[in-house]
């Protein structure tokens, strides 16, 4: 009988927990809801090949993520550009604050975003044109795709 008893407290005690653990996450997908409290989404960008030198396919996908994609003529670059028009370490990509952040790295011929030359830091955007010589790609977000590359 005293078996009994002590099955029966454990089951309130977990029951109890459960309802409180119930509670908690009902506020939380109201506080997400609202817009106060917001999950932090593992996102990143995304660089489609759209012109390509000899060695980049057009339609080739290249993913930015927390460790950035440095682009140059340089063989230590995470893409590699055999124009002749890009420089060693030509530019980079980086994420900062969940944003894609473009930067010329002292290029020669320059970085191009939307057509403008870029001579500081630029935050993309998603359908953000950038051409490096005579290789374009478009920036879009990389966001609850299969990270297969």
């Amino acid at each position: 009988m005293q078996f009994v008893l002590v099955i029966g407290r454990l089951v309130f005690v977990a029951l109890i927990y459960l309802f409180i653990f119930r509670i908690f996450t009902a506020l939380l997908a109201d506080l997400q809801l609202k817009g106060i409290f917001q999950r932090s989404v593992n996102e990143s960008g995304r660089l489609e090949v759209l012109t390509g030198g000899e060695s980049l396919a057009r339609g080739r996908i290249f993913r930015v993520d927390a460790k950035g994609l440095r682009l140059g003529r340089g063989k230590h670059n995470d893409i590699v550009l055999t124009d002749h028009f890009a420089s060693i370490d030509h530019a980079a990509f980086r994420l900062q604050k969940g944003q894609t952040i473009l930067e010329d790295m002292g290029s020669t011929n320059g970085t191009w975003v939307n057509g403008e030359q870029i001579h500081s830091p630029v935050q993309l955007v998603a359908g953000d044109y950038v051409k490096i010589g005579s290789i374009t790609f478009q920036y879009s977000r990389w966001q609850n795709e299969s990270s297969k590359l």
